[in-house]
């Protein structure tokens, strides 16, 4: 009966001990990776935009890959900027002319200027 009331007492001791090590945080080299994360990808992204922007410049298969990684992002851009979406009668050209401006316009990436 001795024996089994020290091991129940060896038990509780050793729970007890090892919680504050099971809630322990995370390593300090993990904590400022994640806190630098955000400000690493925004400086991908920057260098990222500025390469295709210099590689848009030049000919080639690399001019026309970077052309179109920055059109792709424009894209996207104005997609999750884009206003409330309108009819075609809100946003038809003059002389009933229906082209990419109008699409736009209507998908509410583009306001109507004409």
């Amino acid at each position: 009966m001795k024996d089994l009331s020290i091991l129940f007492l060896l038990t509780g001791l050793t729970a007890t001990v090892q919680q504050p090590f099971a809630s322990e945080s995370k390593p300090i080299a993990t904590q400022a990776a994640e806190a630098i994360q955000p400000y690493a990808k925004k400086i991908g992204e920057a260098v990222d935009q500025t390469v295709n922007e210099f590689l848009a410049g030049t000919d080639g298969p690399l001019g026309d890959a970077a052309r179109s990684n920055l059109q792709s992002r424009e894209q996207a851009e104005r997609e999750t900027n884009r206003g409330t979406r309108k009819s075609m009668k809100e946003c038809i050209k003059p002389g009933n002319v229906i082209d990419d401006d109008v699409k736009e316009c209507m998908e509410g990436v583009r306001e109507k200027n004409w």
